[in-house]
């Protein structure tokens, strides 16, 4: 051992101190025991820090944004379902999927041979009334007076016989129209699940809608009846008569509450048969009318005929066989009407998107055969709740990204128009906003599209957390005074918009900088 060394001593294994001997055990665990309970000591004597369990946040200077969300799909500014005016045969189809066409292009046909027969003999017709009128220039005999005169009856009579046979044909089409699946429709605010149903057949005249509420009399439950009649009736589950127009109405139970409404629209314009009746009414209201003008032609054609034989030639004679040229022309022109009812003609020039119809097969009036759209015009429509209509204004900026083209591609837009006619979707009153979209190839018709419409922006204003006003007599925020105790007062503030991110405007009663709370724990 040299002499800079130093020599420790050896570790007195008992050692006696506070009448305790002390091992080096002891010493070691005492030394541990020390390290752990006296900084939780330390805590449970200091007590639990207030400041610790307030948040808090800066009032700062933002870019404030207040958007609308929708989610909408593509639409094409044409979109035309297209179909025949007459069932038949198919003959030909003259397009495919993604053919590109001309407005007035023949794109469909059904088979012709009757239609072509009928014309043929229209012209014949037209024809014979030609010749006609030069016989009228030679003029006429007896015989051919007592002719005309026969002629001239029959039409007449056969021209009360249409008008009467089509009459009973557009009463029977509006009578289906108007029973177009009659339902009792229950009000938004209905308690509990007893249901209404209509029967009968409505033998009315009128459109328009009954509306039945459930009263308590001193009989019993009773239903009121308004709108396309009035009157009132006793709460069964057997058919009672809604009015005198042959609808009935019974509910599954007699225990119905009180106030609850339901409303039955003549027509229901929801029904599935709808459409179809609707368009067999106006079918038979054009079928009418052209049956009728066809019969009086033909009498004003007999009539012609029969003054001009009964005349000598002169200028009325030959405007009377002109007439009967004219109403032969119309024939003409009605046979070429059934004609072209047997084709699809293009409406407007766009391309075809979906072809339902094949050859041979058999093609039902009114029945979708051809989907024409302008897939190079197309728009966005999104239906937005009444809770954010009213913030929406034409010419609003839209962002819009497509589910089928990513989130991270963003096109631009602005609000088009915003329909001011409701329509309800599961219970919730929405409304039709449409949007311009840029004329791109990749964006197709019926894509999904999510629309972000810009309702305001405020650059560089004051702003801080929502969460961070109180009301508590009016509108008021928490200022920090001491940033280490945590220690705050109440500033009455004034508020502007209210902005996405839970963000809203401070008009005045801050300052940029100012530490304000935003949450305190409980």
């Amino acid at each position: 051992m040299t002499d800079t060394q130093t020599t420790i001593p050896a570790f007195q294994p008992k050692k006696k101190l506070f009448g305790i001997t002390w091992t080096k055990k002891k010493i070691i665990w005492t030394i541990i025991i020390l390290l752990v309970v006296l900084p939780i000591g330390y805590k449970i004597f200091k007590g639990k820090n207030p400041a610790d369990s307030i948040l808090t946040d800066t009032v700062k200077r933002q870019n404030l944004k207040s958007t609308v969300l929708a989610t909408g799909q593509v639409v094409s500014q044409t979109d035309l379902q297209l179909s025949f005016k007459t069932s038949g045969i198919v003959q030909r189809v003259n397009v495919k999927e993604g053919d590109k066409i001309k407005t007035g292009e023949i794109l469909a046909s059904l088979d012709q041979k009757d239609v072509s027969a009928s014309l043929t003999s229209a012209r014949g017709v037209l024809a014979q009334a030609e010749a006609n009128y030069q016989k009228v220039l030679a003029g006429a005999s007896s015989e051919d007076i007592a002719l005309a005169q026969v002629t001239l009856d029959n039409a007449k009579s056969s021209l009360e016989i249409t008008k009467k046979q089509q009459q009973v044909l557009v009463d029977n089409a509006y009578s289906a129209l108007l029973n177009s699946g009659l339902s009792a429709q229950a009000g938004s605010g209905n308690v509990g699940s007893v249901t209404a149903t209509i029967t009968g057949t409505y033998t009315g005249k009128d459109q328009g809608v009954y509306r039945i509420i459930i009263n308590t009399t001193g009989s019993g439950l009773r239903f009121q009846v308004s709108g396309l009649e009035t009157g009132e009736g006793p709460v069964d589950i057997t058919p009672q008569p809604l009015g005198t127009k042959g609808l009935y109405l019974q509910f599954s139970s007699t225990a119905v509450p009180s106030n609850n409404v339901w409303t039955v629209s003549v027509p229901n314009n929801q029904a599935s048969t709808y459409v179809t009746n609707y368009n067999a009414y106006q079918s038979a209201l054009q079928t009418k009318d052209s049956a009728v003008l066809t019969a009086q032609n033909t009498v004003a054609s007999a009539q012609a005929a029969l003054d001009l034989k009964r005349a000598q030639a002169r200028p009325a004679d030959v405007q009377a066989a002109e007439a009967q040229i004219l109403s032969a022309q119309g024939q003409v022109q009605a046979a070429q009407a059934a004609w072209e009812n047997t084709v699809i003609r293009a409406p407007a020039d766009g391309t075809i998107t979906q072809v339902d119809v094949k050859v041979g097969e058999l093609a039902q009036a009114l029945k979708e055969a051809l989907i024409l759209q302008d897939v190079g015009n197309l728009h966005v429509e999104a239906d937005v709740s009444e809770a954010n209509i009213a913030s929406l204004k034409t010419e609003q900026v839209v962002d819009i990204t497509f589910d089928a083209l990513g989130p991270d591609r963003h096109f631009s837009g602005v609000v088009q128009t915003i329909n001011p006619g409701a329509t309800v979707v599961s219970g919730v009153v929405n409304y039709k906003v449409k949007a311009s979209i840029s004329n791109l190839p990749e964006i197709k018709p019926g894509m999904t599209a999510n629309m972000t419409i810009l309702v305001s922006q405020k650059d560089n204003v004051l702003a801080v957390p929502q969460r961070a006003v109180i009301a508590n007599g009016g509108k008021k925020v928490r200022v920090i005074d001491d940033s280490k105790k945590k220690t705050y007062n109440e500033v009455e503030v004034k508020i502007g918009m209210e902005a996405d991110g839970g963000m809203v405007e401070i008009v005045s009663g801050l300052s940029e900088g100012q530490e304000v709370v935003t949450y305190i724990k409980k």
